[in-house]
């Protein structure tokens, strides 16, 4: 029994264990298809892997072709406006060949044309020679008439000069006898001495002779009379621009300010015939004064007493200014019958040549008193005395006072100068007392007409229609307009040491106040002449390099003022090849 029980027990566990090994047959076959199926996976894997580092290459590359797509497009865009250009250039070349070809044809046609006519030009320029000829002939004697026509014309016009000077030597000696016949009834035994006295002021008051003017009744219209002048110098065969007559004459309306008016540059340029012919036109008694190299004091130009002869010896601006006394003459001991006073009119004084001697020698404390008149009572002989000139006189008897000239607004001061080796610069203190006009070299010469001479004007310009023409203020626009330039042209200035001061700035504001209203753009003319005559005599000898700011600064005033010929001076001085600004002045002839 108990070996059945061990083999039931036997056969249950070989059951069982045949069961395990089944069970463990079929693990083991699951792990080795586990292996497997592990193996593949791995395989898979290091193929996925390699996959992997493929693609990141792959993306690199793309990366690098995204970026460089850019490119890659931009080079194809040059390529297509290449290819586009090329071919717009083939077809205008292909045009261009079809119209030479053409034109070639044309030519062709044309050159057969010009050869048919070759013999028939050959005919012409045979009879155009001759025709030559004949006009070399005529010309030759026209050129001999006109030298002759010249000549005589030369002849009549110095003729004329002297028949006028004789005229005026003849008026003078009379004048002279008539004095001499007076001095001798004085001097005669019946007469009697009638004390030194007489004898002392003899000089002084011997009158300049000037022609008789009549004076015109009412007012004078002021454009009218400066048009008449304008004609009367044109007639006396002289060519200055309306603008130069229109500055010349608004320089010496603002003589209370600015006393002179000075015209520069090379000689023949005429400018000592303007102040004179302008005083002809205008009605006004001119006095010319040649100043002299030994001019060194204020005596040359008003004489001195002579103590070996007691007498005062004076000189014609002296005698001038004793006939144009506005207030002093009634205490002069004038001769019972000296009528020779012209208080009432205008005196032109010209100093010609006035820089042969040092300016500020003999004319500087006078230019301080006519500028002394702005500013006093003219009424109070305390204030006038402040710009008065006192003569001397030698010794004074008991009661006698001394003579003292008062420079009334009725007498206006210009001069001229020529500028070459000889002559003297002008000091600032001059130039900022002055309105400087620099006459450049004529630009085109011209033969002058054979027309008459026009004859001066025979009615006298009077001291109250004089005054009649000045204006004191500009408009509330203009003034602050003016304003803007004379601050940018004074900062200018001053950038390069040449500053100007309230002297200056209303002689600017005077100036353009007194233009010629009538004229267009007056404003702009107005300042433009200032800057020609203020500004630019200032800037001779500037150092170009050192001061290229402050000149287009004053460039652009210039500009704005519109006076292109100024403009182009300005240019031309700033850029000579001395490297320093060079002021020529201008010509306006031409405009």
């Amino acid at each position: 029994m108990t070996s059945s029980v061990q083999r039931n027990e036997i056969e249950r566990l070989k059951s069982e264990a045949e069961t395990l090994r089944q069970i463990v047959s079929e693990q083991a076959n699951n792990i080795r298809e586990q292996k497997n199926e592990l193996g593949d996976i791995e395989y898979k894997h290091n193929i996925l892997l390699k996959k992997a580092e493929e693609l990141q290459e792959k993306e690199q590359e793309y990366e690098h072709i995204r970026s460089e797509l850019p490119k890659l497009k931009q080079e194809l865009d040059d390529t297509r406006g290449e290819i586009a250009i090329q071919q717009r250039l083939e077809d205008e070349t292909a045009q261009k060949v079809h119209q030479l070809n053409n034109e070639l044809d044309d030519i062709e046609k044309k050159k057969t044309k010009i050869e048919s006519k070759i013999e028939e030009h050959e005919e012409i320029e045979e009879k155009l020679q001759n025709v030559k000829d004949q006009f070399t002939d005529l010309k030759q004697e026209l050129d001999d008439t006109k030298n002759e026509i010249l000549i005589q014309q030369r002849f009549e016009d110095e003729t004329a000069r002297i028949v006028d000077k004789l005229k005026s030597d003849e008026t003078t000696l009379k004048a002279s006898i008539e004095l001499l016949k007076i001095d001798k009834a004085r001097l005669s035994p019946e007469g009697g001495e009638k004390g030194s006295a007489e004898s002392k002021y003899r000089d002084l008051w011997q009158p300049v002779t000037f022609p008789e003017l009549k004076p015109v009744e009412g007012d004078v219209d002021e454009r009218a009379l400066l048009k008449s002048t304008a004609e009367y110098i044109k007639g006396q065969k002289l060519k200055f621009p309306e603008r130069v007559l229109n500055a010349f004459h608004t320089a010496l309306k603002i003589s209370d300010i600015s006393p002179l008016v000075v015209l520069a540059g090379i000689s023949g340029t005429g400018k000592s015939e303007l102040p004179r012919r302008y005083a002809e036109g205008m009605g006004i008694h001119p006095v010319i004064l040649a100043v002299q190299p030994r001019w060194d004091s204020p005596q040359d130009l008003f004489g001195f007493y002579n103590y070996l002869e007691s007498r005062y010896k004076a000189t014609e601006l002296a005698r001038a200014m004793v006939q144009f006394e506005l207030y002093n003459s009634p205490t002069w001991p004038l001769p019972a019958d000296w009528n020779y006073s012209r208080s009432d009119r205008m005196l032109l004084v010209l100093l010609d040549e006035m820089n042969l001697a040092r300016v500020e020698y003999y004319f500087s404390e006078f230019l301080s008193r006519l500028e002394t008149r702005r500013g006093i009572n003219l009424d109070i002989n305390e204030e006038r005395a402040k710009a008065e000139i006192a003569l001397e006189m030698g010794s004074l008897d008991e009661g006698e006072k001394p003579i003292r000239l008062f420079p009334g607004h009725n007498i206006l001061f210009s001069g001229t100068m020529n500028e070459d080796e000889t002559t003297q610069a002008l000091s600032d203190k001059v130039l900022d007392r002055a309105c400087v006009m620099r006459f450049g070299r004529p630009m085109h010469m011209s033969e002058q007409d054979d027309n008459q001479r026009a004859t001066p004007n025979n009615n006298g310009l009077t001291f109250d229609q004089w005054k009649s023409f000045h204006k004191s203020t500009l408009s509330a626009t203009n003034k602050d307009q003016v304003n803007s330039w004379i601050n940018r042209l004074n900062d200018a200035m001053d950038r390069i040491n040449r500053p100007f001061g309230h002297r200056v700035a209303q002689a600017i504001h005077a100036y353009v106040a007194n233009y010629p209203d009538w004229v267009q753009n007056s404003i702009h003319l107005a300042m433009a002449d200032q800057i020609e005559q203020r500004i630019m005599p200032k800037l001779r000898g500037v150092e170009v390099a050192d001061a290229d700011g402050p000149l287009r600064q004053i460039e652009a005033v210039i500009q704005e003022c519109e006076d292109d010929l100024l403009l182009n001076a300005f240019k031309q001085g700033a850029a000579s090849q001395q490297q320093i600004f060079i002021w020529r002045g201008l010509d306006r002839t031409e405009e």
